[in-house]
């Protein structure tokens, strides 16, 4: 069946899933951008005809977006692709449409994970049916994956959904169509910032399966074009209330809000009513920090994170503060960061001046911070 007809069987299918013996997901991280948005779409569909030996034949393969429908609206530029395709957001699977717990106590469930590789609280159920991994962050050394039998392509490339077009060809050329294959190389071109070396974002393996998906389906579009098109639906927050914005590209590390947004933190917070629209946010996540990853990338790439802190979090803001700062020293890079005046006394704003880097290596300096800070 074409891809569309699966989604709309993998959908259908869910409405009387206990009817299915075995039960294959594959699923993206909490964020739910385009890279997870794509991946998990598309290899479900590939393994849902090319299963591999420890999914049953006869298994129901079906990808889960990890957000709620409500939530996903507010990713306009995975929206803006999906609808190019012609794909309703009917058709997809999310989140809070299906009970983990509640399939394992009647199904065999075996697990992909795509685009990350811990976790999530609320995907905790999941750990001992993971069976396969591709992610392209930073290894975190908590995680625990080399003690089991667990298929894991893990490689610092600046798409997930490089490894997913490199498995697809390494296994079935033909695969692909032009549909396809054009929203894998979109999705390439967007997390890499059109591939440009000067950016930092690309590695060799992007770049060698863009050509390839250029080459094989006759892509003439300028990778610039591309990206200036991705960029400006990912924009397009004219809709949006500063708590949506906050929603829109949101990570949870140990418990702690991460949202990326789609413009500078320094401009986020002249937005009317940010500055509430952070408190109420902490209060619904019953935190008292909160860190805020900006990025502005319209004419150059622009980088900058916020610290938002209340009450007893001093100790944790400065911990993460002082990481942040001395990251060379502790991981191996530095972002070159300059404090900028908010206005706030209760916000700290960083300039990151080495806009190579990205929240992938803000986040195990988040997570570093937290877990010292509890050990105090």
């Amino acid at each position: 069946m074409d891809f569309i007809k699966y989604l709309q069987f993998a959908k259908e299918a869910t409405k009387n899933i206990n009817s299915f013996k075995d039960i294959h997901i594959v699923i993206g991280n909490e964020s739910c951008d385009m890279d997870s948005t794509v991946s998990s779409l598309i290899f479900a569909y590939f393994l849902n005809k090319h299963k591999i030996p420890e999914i049953d034949d006869s298994a129901l393969v079906i990808p889960i977006l990890n957000v709620s429908y409500e939530n996903f609206l507010l990713r306009s530029d995975n929206c803006f692709v999906l609808q190019e395709c012609g794909i309703s957001l009917n058709f997809l699977i999310y989140r809070d449409q299906l009970d983990f717990e509640e399939i394992l106590k009647t199904n065999k469930l075996t697990t992909t994970l795509v685009d990350h590789h811990i976790l999530a609280a609320t995907e905790k159920s999941l750990e001992n049916t993971v069976i396969q991994i591709f992610d392209h962050r930073p290894v975190d050394p908590s995680n625990n994956w080399s003690n089991k039998k667990i298929d894991l392509n893990i490689k610092q490339v600046g798409s997930c959904s490089t490894l997913i077009a490199d498995k697809i060809l390494e296994v079935d050329e033909l695969f692909l169509n032009k549909e396809l294959a054009y929203l894998i190389y979109e999705t390439i071109v967007y997390d890499t910032v059109a591939l440009l070396p000067e950016n930092g974002r690309a590695k060799e393996l992007d770049l060698i399966i863009a050509k390839k998906l250029e080459e094989k389906f006759s892509f003439k579009e300028e990778r610039k074009v591309v990206f200036e098109k991705l960029w400006a639906a990912h924009n397009d927050i004219s809709h949006l209330t500063p708590t949506q914005i906050l929603s829109k590209d949101l990570k949870i590390v140990e418990n702690t809000p991460v949202p990326g947004l789609p413009m500078l933190v320094e401009s986020f917070l002249k937005l009317d009513d940010a500055y509430t629209a952070i408190e109420k946010f902490a209060e619904k996540y019953k935190v008292s920090l909160l860190v805020l990853i900006g990025l502005d990338a319209n004419r150059e790439v622009k980088r900058d994170i916020g610290i938002f802190w209340k009450n007893g979090s001093k100790d944790l803001k400065d911990i993460l503060l002082s990481k942040l700062k001395c990251s060379e020293d502790l991981k191996g890079y530095s972002f070159c960061l300059t404090e900028v005046c908010t206005g706030y006394k209760d916000i700290i704003c960083l300039r990151q001046n080495n806009t190579k880097l990205s929240r992938k290596q803000i986040i195990p300096l988040i997570k570093d911070a937290i877990l010292e800070n509890v050990n105090i």
